[in-house]
Formats: structure tokens, C-alpha cells, sequence
């Protein structure tokens, strides 16, 4: 290590001697010739002003036009600092265009039945409503609250059904689509049915997607506003049930309107529709792009493993899915990823805890760009107006009961009817775009210089090459002429003359 140490040094050292032997053959210039140097810049230079104070005979003319250019500087310089800092703040504006199309592609509808749960198949097992309010926790925080009977059940439960998969039985004794739970569904003037549509597991239990991004081979799409999506549901309230404890006092379907590209996240976003209501949906478009950091908040860098498109909702899930299988050594079946499902004593010792370390701390975040799930660069929305009517009116509903073979009753109490579809054939984008770009703050930087200075790129490239030579000249003067001083000796003194002065 020294001895590398020792031929840096030297090498540096011989460089520094090369740099000074070649600076000290060439020849300093004269006082005349560095007045005239400087006397041939101020004429010649085309920084506007400086000529002036040179050339004027007349003191007070010179005085005059140094503080005019020295006051153009100083203003040159605030104006330069101020678009600097504003540069810096990283300012935005937003842009909104409205794009009018042939076609519009109409988005994903996940439906759910707010009756979650076959009401032959709870009444066994009367403990799932509390064993799925503990399981969907994965997908959206709450806070767990039943008595001490709720609990003691629950913990007896998975003591003695240790192979018990709840996977298994939401998906086969929850709500499920078929043509007696579907009983009309038309798209654009073209029937479709339960094939159309994709299961999907939400904290609602067993969901079905209409749409799905990965169910279809060609984008559905409308080509006039106005039509769109009929369906009429039978959420059959004797053969589907749920838990009034756990606040699901309501008998009809909630759906979301999303991208066929993100998953379904019903979490504030859900919107309801009774049972005996025809709701319309009316439904706009909106796309906004966001900027990357620092002038927004997304990082367009991150891509996520299990989603072909990046949101923050498959984020969270991802972020979750990560910590709790690290922690656990599972995968709830609620969270995308592959791994060995976690059952429900994990769910209890494990998964629960850990949901609640990672809320504690903050370790799946969502928002600002150093956050686990920064906000989308790019992402569709799809707000909605929503009106409701009685359905149905007398007359239709004698002709549903003997259609359906139900009584009138059950239709009022049974029945369901959405229609979703476009206001106009058109979607509004909100562009957030930088405030000052590059080519626009040196375009604003050489206004500026114009206007004061009178300057341009030139005029910099001619001061710089006056600081360089000037420079150039120091550093050939220090070599030769300090070096010279410092080695100087006074020459030596007679013994006599010593004498003579003692004597004097």
C-alpha cells in the first residue's frame, strides 16, 4: 500500500513538472502588450457598453456608462437567479383536451351480490361470516370487532377443520352466476350471458367481471353513446344470505367501473343497486397523465410482477403479498403471486399480525414518489352519474311473474336492473405537463442576456477565452518571476566597508 501510495505521489509530482517546464518556455508578455490585450477585448468584445467606457475622453461620460453597465449586470444576474430558483421549484401546469371518437371502448364492471353466501351452506357453518371478515382483511384494513362467543367459535373452528380451505368454499358456496341469478344480459344490441363474464375474489366474496382484460380476444366497444351494457339480476335473498353483526344490512348488487386493465377495488368505490330499482349508469371517460418525478409523483421505472399494467391498487396487493409471505412463509389467495397457500391457523397466528405491522409501519405506502406505490403515471377513470327508477312499473311486473313463474313478491324483492352506458362518444384527457422546459429556460436566460447585456452565446465563449488567457499569463508570471524573487540573495559585503560602518 505505501509503495503504491509513493508512485502516485510521484507521478502526480511528475506531471506538475511537466505542466511547469512547459509553461516556462513560453515568453511573459510585457506590461504594454497585456494593456493592449485588454484595451483590444473592451473595443472589440460584443458585450454592448464596454466600448463606451474605454473609448470616451470625457470622465464623466466613462462614469456614466460604467454605472449603466455595471447596473445591466446586476440586473442580468437577478433576473438569471430568479429563473433559475423558479426552474428548480419544478413548476407544472395542466392541460385539459377533449378527444372525440368513432368508437369509445367501453370499460371492465366487476358485480357483486351483497348477500355473499349460500344460505344452506353458512347455516352449517354459522362461524365463516367472522372467518371471511378476518381473511378479506388482506385487501382493505378494518378493524376486527365481535364479542368473545364470535371469537372462541372461530378459535374452535380452525382447532378442528385444520384442512379446511375457505378458498374452496367461497367459491362454491358463495354467490354464483349462472342463468337463474343472470336472467337477461345484452350488450349493444347483442345477448351475452355468464360466460361473458371472469370470477374474481374481492372482500365481497365470489365476483364476476364483465369485460376482463384477459377474458376477451378484441376490445368491446360502442359506437353510440347512450347504449351499452342491460343486465337484469336475480340476487334470490332465500338462497343468499350474510351477517347484519357485520354491517351487511342491504339486499341488492354492488358493481365498480374500472380499466379492464386493474383489477376491481370496491374499497369507497362501489356503487349500489337495490333490489325492486332500475339504475342508470351514465358514464364518462376521463384519462390522466401524470409527470415523473421531481415535477410529479410517479416513478414510470416500476413494473409489477403479477399485472400487465402498473396501479396502485395491484401495487398495495404486491407490497403485501411480499412482506406477508417473507414473514409467514404463505400467500393469502386474496393476494396475486405464487406460493403455498396460507390456511386458517396462519391466518390467525400470522397474516393478521403482519397486516397489522405493516400498517404500524408504513411499510406498503401509497402517494408521493419515494412511497412503496407511488401514484400511476397514466390512469383511466370512469365517473358516473347514477339515477334510479321503481322497477318494475304494474305492468311489467305481472308479466315478470308469469314470465318467471315467481310471485310478485319475489320480483319487488328479488330483482335487479342496471344499464351502463356513455354520455358522449368521447374522453377528456388531463395532461399534467412541465411549466418550463429545458429549451425554454435557455431561450428565457438569453432574453435576458440580450436585453441588458446586449449578449449572446458568443459573447460568453469571447469572456471566457479573456479569463483563460489572463489566467494563462498569472500562471507564467508566478513560474518564472516568483521563483526568481524568492532565490535572490544580496551580494556579499567587504570585511573594510563592515569596519567603517561599525565605526561610523
Amino acid at each position: 500500500m505505501e509503495q503504491t501510495e509513493k508512485s502516485k505521489v510521484y507521478a502526480e509530482k511528475g506531471f506538475l513538472e511537466k505542466i511547469k517546464l512547459c509553461l516556462s518556455k513560453k515568453p511573459l508578455p510585457s506590461p504594454n502588450d497585456r494593456k493592449k490585450f485588454d484595451h483590444d477585448f473592451a473595443i472589440s468584445t460584443s458585450f454592448h457598453g464596454v466600448h463606451n467606457i474605454v473609448q470616451n475622453r470625457s470622465k464623466i461620460r466613462k462614469v456614466l456608462w460604467l454605472v449603466v453597465v455595471l447596473g445591466s449586470v446586476l440586473l442580468v444576474i437577478w433576473q438569471i437567479y430568479s429563473r433559475l430558483v423558479n426552474y428548480f421549484t419544478w413548476p407544472t401546469t395542466t392541460s385539459i383536451e377533449v378527444q372525440y371518437v368513432e368508437k369509445m371502448e367501453f370499460p371492465a364492471v366487476t358485480f357483486c351480490n351483497l348477500n355473499r353466501f349460500q344460505t344452506d351452506a353458512v347455516a352449517k357453518f354459522g362461524v365463516i361470516f367472522f372467518l371471511w371478515h378476518i381473511v378479506s382483511k388482506v385487501l382493505h384494513l378494518q378493524e376486527i370487532t365481535a364479542n368473545s362467543t364470535d371469537s372462541r367459535e372461530a378459535t374452535d373452528f380452525v382447532a378442528s377443520h385444520q384442512n379446511f380451505s375457505i378458498a374452496e368454499f367461497i367459491r362454491n358456496k358463495g354467490f354464483y352466476l349462472n342463468n337463474s341469478t343472470l336472467l337477461d344480459c345484452d350488450f349493444f344490441g347483442k345477448p351475452c350471458s355468464p360466460k361473458d363474464f371472469a370470477h374474481v375474489f374481492t372482500e365481497y366474496g365470489n365476483c364476476f367481471t364483465f369485460n376482463h382484460g384477459e377474458t376477451i380476444q378484441t376490445k368491446r366497444k360502442v359506437s353510440v353513446s347512450g347504449r351499452g351494457l342491460r343486465l337484469l339480476f336475480n340476487v334470490n335473498q332465500e338462497a343468499f344470505t350474510d351477517s347484519p353483526a357485520l354491517g351487511f344490512t342491504d339486499a341488492g348488487i354492488i358493481f365498480v367501473i374500472h380499466s379492464p386493465k386493474k383489477v376491481p377495488q370496491f374499497d369507497g368505490l362501489g356503487l349500489l343497486s337495490p333490489v325492486g330499482m332500475h339504475t342508470r349508469v351514465t358514464i364518462r371517460q376521463v384519462k390522466t397523465i401524470h409527470q415523473e418525478y421531481p415535477w410529479g409523483e410517479c416513478n414510470p421505472n416500476i413494473k409489477l410482477r403479477n399485472f400487465s399494467s402498473y396501479s396502485t391498487s395491484g401495487c398495495l396487493k404486491e407490497c403485501k403479498a411480499q412482506h406477508i409471505k417473507k414473514q409467514c412463509g404463505c400467500l393469502p389467495f386474496l393476494l396475486p403471486g405464487n406460493g403455498i397457500e396460507c390456511d386458517l391457523q396462519k391466518y390467525y397466528s400470522c397474516v393478521s399480525p403482519a397486516l397489522d405491522h405493516i400498517e404500524l409501519k408504513e411499510l406498503c405506502t401509497v402517494g408521493t414518489h419515494n412511497s412503496s406505490c407511488p401514484v400511476s403515471c397514466e390512469e383511466t377513470e370512469y365517473p358516473a352519474t347514477i339515477s334510479y327508477s321503481s322497477f318494475p312499473s304494474q305492468k311489467a311486473l305481472n308479466y315478470l311473474s308469469k314470465k318467471l313463474n315467481q310471485s310478485r313478491k319475489y320480483i319487488r324483492e328479488n330483482l335487479v336492473k342496471i344499464e351502463i352506458n356513455y354520455s358522449d362518444l368521447n374522453y377528456k384527457i388531463t395532461q399534467q405537463q412541465k411549466a418550463v422546459s429545458v429549451s425554454e429556460l435557455l431561450a428565457d436566460l438569453g432574453g435576458q442576456l440580450g436585453l441588458f447585456c446586449g449578449a449572446s452565446l458568443i459573447t460568453i465563449i469571447e469572456i471566457i477565452e479573456y479569463i483563460v488567457t489572463s489566467f494563462y499569463w498569472i500562471c507564467i508570471f508566478f513560474l518564472l518571476k516568483i521563483p526568481d524573487m524568492t532565490q535572490w540573495t544580496p551580494p556579499p559585503q567587504h570585511l573594510g566597508n563592515k569596519n567603517r560602518i561599525e565605526e561610523c
